[in-house]
């Protein structure tokens, strides 16, 4: 990765911590201070040359004095960092889907909306840089931290502008460590990443802004307050003068002066205050506007404007559209620098590997669903149970449990008919000849014991205990199969169509269950039967 080698030594300790005094030092300045459109072109122009350092702490300064600017980019970052997160097999076999829960258990760290935050860092700058701290604690190799790191420590290989270097201690750029560093690259534009940044077109609209603020807040404070002339006569002496000079600078702040009898001070108010209001507020209010445009691709979710035409559902979606393209682009970079590095290292490299997906949950109408699916069910088509019970949020009910079904389909827990009830109610709606079929293989046909063969029973051999054993589990199979007749019994329309449906369906009917019990049960039987000849041989 990166043109280097795995070394695991080096995945074991920190190569990217800060470091007071050193090239990695924490503290930054503030280019922001005094700004000029001058001075911005010459920062753009640096960064692009491949010394982004001005540029990455321009992008801080404005994140920091910007309220619209912070609460757009943080809205869009809190989208993808807060959506849920699946996991993809490699596929079907044991160890993939070992690999893929181990990842599943990982991905329930509470610390982890936290990180893919700072890692969507690369949307306002166009990169970032985040040190992968491994736990190798038990011999197993396992992401334990991930920790933003400044991306003002690393630059770019002069050749392509386009490899990552970590600057070293003496200033030395190396390429990164391999397995070490998740390398986010999340572009506004097409071209390099230096370039591809929204904080590079963000810095026109807040320097302009910046201006109008400055120049809105002299305004307030110099014709916010009424405009004050002195007058003096011609006989007022340089003392006088002076004196009436103080008494208007000092009106404003303490509301009271001194002046002589024969002197006077007028209050002039501007007439035009309210629409110079209006110009430096509209033009604040159109760049904040443009900035929402360029972070969220719309308005109407920060800006909204009552009766605008599209400010509802329209611009939902393009944010929407954009929040997609966010989690997929996150999704990818976890996948190469996270999720494969942490596979190769624990099981070897693989064919296959665990997929992260990012996506928020589509709403699925499981009404129209069912609808839709009950249908060919009934005409033959084979779904798996497991897949109907996953849509619908069920869980595969175990042994024991009372399970839920059609009216007379399920014995009660305990095994015994309730009284009064019709033994054969299983078989409802099926011919004669099945119904005494399947009721002598499942035995509700049979009249109940009497005292004498309960008392038999107590002794019965041991082959009878084999009876018992494929009486519980075949009937059940059966069972399902004749719950299926029943179910295109009740949905054909006439007995035409109840028959093309059973020699359809017949086709396709799954006997591997029953060819599978009674494969046990004939060997069971032989051997049993083996068993007693032996015994009375020996006898």
């Amino acid at each position: 990765q990166y043109g280097r080698p795995v070394r695991r030594t080096e995945l074991r300790r920190e190569v990217a911590a800060p470091t007071f005094g050193g090239v990695r030092s924490p503290i930054t300045s503030y280019p922001g201070d005094g700004l000029t459109p001058v001075r911005l072109a010459k920062i753009l122009r640096a960064a692009d040359q491949g010394d982004p350092v001005r540029y990455l702490e321009l992008a801080e300064t404005v994140e920091e004095r910007d309220p619209h600017y912070l609460g757009v980019l943080g809205t869009r970052k809190r989208s993808v960092s807060q959506l849920d997160i699946t996991v993809e097999d490699g596929g079907d076999s044991p160890l993939e889907m070992e690999q893929g829960e181990r990842v599943r258990t990982w991905l329930k760290r509470d610390e982890l909306a936290d990180e893919l935050f700072h890692i969507l860092d690369a949307i306002g700058k166009g990169y970032s840089f985040t040190e992968i701290g491994w736990d190798t604690s038990q011999a197993q190799w396992e992401p334990t931290t991930l920790t933003w790191r400044d991306p003002r420590w690393f630059r770019f290989h002069r050749h392509d502008l386009e490899t990552p270097l970590l600057i070293e201690e003496g200033g030395q750029e190396t390429p990164l460590p391999a397995f070490k560093f998740i390398f986010a690259k999340i572009k506004a534009k097409s071209g390099l990443a230096l370039r591809g940044g929204i904080a590079r077109t963000a810095f026109w609209p807040w320097l302009f802004k910046a201006f109008t603020q400055r120049d809105w807040a002299i305004f307030t404070q110099t014709y916010g307050q009424p405009l004050r002339v002195g007058k003096y006569g011609p006989g007022a002496t340089e003392e006088d003068r002076d004196k009436l000079f103080q008494a208007v600078a000092n009106i404003a702040g303490d509301c009271a002066a001194i002046i002589p009898e024969s002197m006077n001070v007028d209050f002039i108010s501007a007439e035009n205050v309210g629409s110079s209001i209006d110009l430096y507020e509209s033009r604040s209010d159109w760049l904040d506007r443009q900035t929402s445009k360029l972070v969220l691709g719309q308005t109407a979710t920060t800006d909204a404007e009552v009766g605008g035409l599209g400010s509802g559902k329209e611009h939902r979606e393009v944010q929407e559209d954009i929040e997609k393209a966010d989690a997929k682009a996150l999704a990818a970079i976890l996948n190469r620098n996270l999720i494969q590095p942490w596979m190769d290292l624990e099981y070897g490299p693989q064919p296959t590997y665990p997929r992260l997906v990012i996506a928020r949950p589509e709403a699925e109408d499981l009404s129209a669903f069912s609808s839709a699916i009950t249908p060919l069910i009934s005409q033959g088509l084979r779904v798996k149970q497991s897949e109907i019970l996953d849509k619908f949020g069920l869980s595969e009910p175990a042994k024991d449990d009372l399970v839920l079904g059609p009216a007379g389909q399920n014995p009660p827990p305990d095994g015994n008919a309730p009284e009064g009830s019709d033994p054969n109610s299983n078989f409802k709606g099926v011919s004669a000849p099945i119904k005494r079929i399947a009721g002598k293989i499942a035995g509700t046909a049979a009249p109940q014991a009497s005292e004498a063969s309960q008392a038999r029973s107590a002794t019965r051999p041991p082959e009878a205990d084999l009876a018992d054993r494929l009486d519980d589990e075949l009937v059940p199979v059966i069972n399902q199969v004749i719950a299926q007749i029943e179910t295109m019994q009740e949905t054909a329309g006439s007995m035409e169509e109840f028959a093309a449906m059973l020699r359809n369906a017949f086709t396709e009917l799954d006997d591997r269950a029953i060819a599978q019990i009674l494969a046990e049960a004939m060997i069971a039987a032989h051997g049993g039967g083996r068993a007693m000849i032996e015994d009375e041989a020996l006898g």
